[in-house]
């Protein structure tokens, strides 16, 4: 197997980086070409990018909270939902008795 070597490829541009990334990570200077646009973006680009790792890795703040809303359901949510399906049914049950009165 061939060790890694220590050139490190300089770039003249972006334009040279980005196409080095678009060939794609079997390009052996895929990471220095990633560190020079990294080195080089724009606050907020470094900010969406960092943003994106975290979503892809299910790190974030934003993320967990998500899972903390989900409901936790505990006996008394059963009995609430038993007693509004009881008066659903009571009513239904009022209405039908109402409608059958008024018909005959």
């Amino acid at each position: 197997m061939s060790q890694p070597s220590s050139y490190r490829p300089t770039f003249t541009s972006s334009g040279s980086a980005l196409r080095v990334l678009r060939a794609g990570k079997h390009n052996p200077n895929w990471e220095a070409a990633a560190e020079y646009l990294l080195e080089r973006a724009a606050p907020d680009v470094k900010l969406l990018i960092e943003a994106a790792l975290q979503l892809e890795h299910g790190s974030t703040a934003e993320v967990k909270p998500q899972s903390a809303r989900q409901l936790s359901w505990r006996w008394w949510h059963f009995l609430v939902l038993a007693l509004m399906g009881s008066g659903l049914t009571a009513l239904l049950v009022w209405i039908v008795n109402n409608a059958v009165f008024r018909q005959c």
